[in-house]
């Protein structure tokens, strides 16, 4: 039976099997087209990808998470029954989430939902909840594992509303001995990039525009505008990180793997402070196919 690893980012919703949606949820009548996702399910209708980001921290409580989940496995598998492997940042899963979380899978276990007008039902058969930190550590192709057996690893997720970074002890089974979340990712940034855009130049933008303006700067009036500024923005959003790993992190002595979307947006700036760091292969996707490993291991057959 297939196992999915997935990760319910704050920015994106993506699995093991290579999906890839923004976590964004709007609520629609059933008669809506036109939408590329549309889940229905107890009775609502919801367009996934579409919407506002949701921006709660706790990743048990973000109100959009059983269309999500129906979407997440409704994309991912052809299958009746599969099983579910989630994570929670390390700060949330060493806390009462994790147990919510599995909760939250457990009466969820029978799904039935339309996806795009379709008919599924989905039963998931076993489900488990993991740490993001010690997962990416598994989604490691066996090589790179192989050469970071014998040495400490600082591990460095910048994410949607989080940057989390573990420190992980040497040994046959790696264990977390040190870890910090701070708020500083991706929407964050996005959402002090907005604000000062709007000061500025007194607009209305919202924080979805926020990323086409990184991309592709900033036009007003038909004129392209000057955004250096945006620049200071962003290192100050990185210097917290710089900081935590400074003060509570051997950064000079362990290698630092660097993974997530705001992980590859910021690497030359890491990799430039840092020398020893790493970027994870496959760092949109490393949480969920690191899920998937430990949910392997867990349900051998």
């Amino acid at each position: 039976m297939e196992t999915i690893g997935t990760d319910f980012g704050s920015c994106n919703l993506k699995t093991s099997t290579g999906i890839i949606v923004p976590s964004k949820v709007t609520k629609c009548d059933s008669s809506f087209f036109g939408a590329e996702y549309l889940v229905e399910i107890e009775g609502e209708s919801h367009i996934v990808g579409e919407g506002e980001y949701d921006t709660i921290l706790d990743k048990t409580k973000k109100e959009n998470f059983l269309p999500m989940l129906c979407l997440a496995l409704g994309l991912s598998t052809h299958e009746q029954a599969t099983r579910v492997v989630a994570g929670l940042p390390i700060g949330q899963y060493k806390s009462k989430e994790k147990e919510k979380l599995e909760q939250m899978l457990q009466d969820n276990k029978m799904l039935n939902f339309k996806l795009n007008g379709v008919e599924r039902q989905i039963i998931i058969e076993n489900s488990a909840v993991t740490a993001e930190g010690i997962a990416t550590y598994y989604s490691l192709p066996v090589e790179l594992r192989n050469g970071l057996r014998n040495k400490d690893i600082i591990l460095l997720d910048i994410g949607g509303r989080t940057s989390d970074i573990a420190l992980l002890k040497a040994g046959k089974k790696r264990r977390i001995d040190e870890s910090t979340s701070l708020e500083v990712g991706m929407i964050n940034i996005y959402k002090d990039v907005v604000n000062k855009v709007n000061s500025k130049y007194t607009l209305g933008l919202d924080i979805e525009d926020a990323e086409n303006i990184l991309k592709h700067g900033l036009e007003v009036d038909g004129e392209k505008q000057d955004t250096e500024f945006i620049k200071e923005i962003l290192m100050n959003n990185i210097k917290k990180v710089f900081k935590e790993l400074n003060v509570s992190y051997p950064v000079r002595t362990a290698p630092l793997l660097v993974t997530g979307g705001g992980g590859e947006a910021f690497f030359k700036a890491i990799n430039r402070r840092y020398p020893t760091a790493i970027m994870a292969p496959n760092h949109m996707f490393s949480n969920a196919i690191g899920y998937k490993r430990v949910g392997e291991k867990l349900w051998r057959d």
